[in-house]
């Protein structure tokens, strides 16, 4: 096969997104995107490589590539229009282009484009970047008590979208407000993390103080590891891959998404105490009551080598995890 005068070897855009879906798994984002790119240079009309890559632009934070890739497929009407509609949307969130969040949406409630299942969250998303356009004012002029009170306006999804949305954001006259999140153990604690990760972004030297659970400890912003990078949290996972990877790979991938959850509601604290097994093990017995299966606290522990006490403490500790999980809000 020849393509403008340089051979294609057989198979080598099916490798090359391989590559890329393997390297966006393990959140390598840059390189992803680079593979796709290499993939859609031999095929311009692949629907999959198209919004694989739009997915990597957007994950590496390469937002402006992300919206053009994205644009140029609903303009031709390719691939998963709702799909593409809904990270569409969360790019321009990113960008801070509320006025193109509000044409759009308009656009699709006007047209009745809008599935029932997702009618309410383009309303919140659609109310969100409304008031944000009628609320804009030049930041160094917005008082931190306004600052404070637009962290607390509107339900659990609109507080959610305004304290992501910071991340881009001249953040100074809402520092205290993120800070004052962060230390109420009252707050949700999704919430929570997401005001740390605000400040992550924005590199924050100051000390912090957390207290979400059961726990309470002083963070420099600056200094953290990327949530789903601590040493605990991987082995954890190594644990149970260890465990259910040929045994029940569908298990395996739904209690790692509950793992990647639970991390993030307990970021930046980890686990207590802090033995793999014991975790591996409580996501196991987890997996147990999902499916209603009969099974044994002492075999369980048994098998994973862990205190039996321990893990049913462990045990309750994941449920009252997945109780604070978003979708159960």
């Amino acid at each position: 096969m020849k393509k403008d005068n340089i051979i294609i070897f057989p198979g080598l855009k099916k490798r090359l997104f391989q590559f890329g879906m393997e390297r966006l798994n393990d959140r390598q984002f840059e390189e992803a995107a680079h593979f796709f790119e290499q993939a859609r240079e031999i095929d311009h009309e692949d629907d999959e490589i198209d919004m694989a890559l739009a997915v990597a632009y957007y994950e590496s934070g390469d937002y402006q590539k992300a919206k053009e890739r994205t644009e140029d497929m609903l303009h031709k009407g390719i691939g998963d229009y709702y799909e593409l509609i809904d990270l569409y949307l969360m790019i321009l969130i990113q960008l801070n282009l509320h006025d193109e969040v509000v044409h759009t949406l308009e656009t699709l409630f006007e047209e009745q484009h809008v599935p029932p299942a997702k009618r309410e969250h383009y309303q919140t998303l659609l109310k969100f970047s409304k008031r944000t356009l009628n609320n804009e004012e030049d930041s160094s002029g917005i008082s931190r008590a306004s600052a404070g009170a637009d962290l607390k306006k509107g339900d659990f999804r609109e507080q959610l979208v305004f304290i992501s949305g910071l991340a881009d954001k001249n953040i100074h006259p809402y520092k205290d407000s993120l800070m004052n999140l962060l230390k109420d153990s009252q707050v949700h604690p999704f919430l929570q993390t997401a005001a740390l990760n605000v400040l992550m972004e924005h590199q924050i030297q100051s000390p912090v103080q957390v207290k979400k659970f059961d726990y309470d400890g002083e963070f420099i912003p600056a200094e953290l590891p990327d949530l789903m990078e601590t040493p605990l949290y991987q082995a954890v996972i190594a644990k149970l891959d260890e465990e259910l990877e040929n045994e029940n790979p569908v298990l395996l991938e739904q209690l790692m998404e509950m793992i990647r959850r639970h991390q993030f509601l307990l970021f930046p604290f980890e686990f207590t105490p802090g033995n793999p097994a014991l975790w591996a093990a409580a996501y196991r017995a987890f997996g147990h009551e999902m499916y209603g299966e009969n099974w044994s606290n002492e075999k369980t522990a048994k098998k994973f080598q862990v205190d039996p006490s321990e893990l049913d403490h462990a045990i309750s500790f994941v449920f009252d995890l997945e109780q604070h999980s978003p979708s159960t809000v």
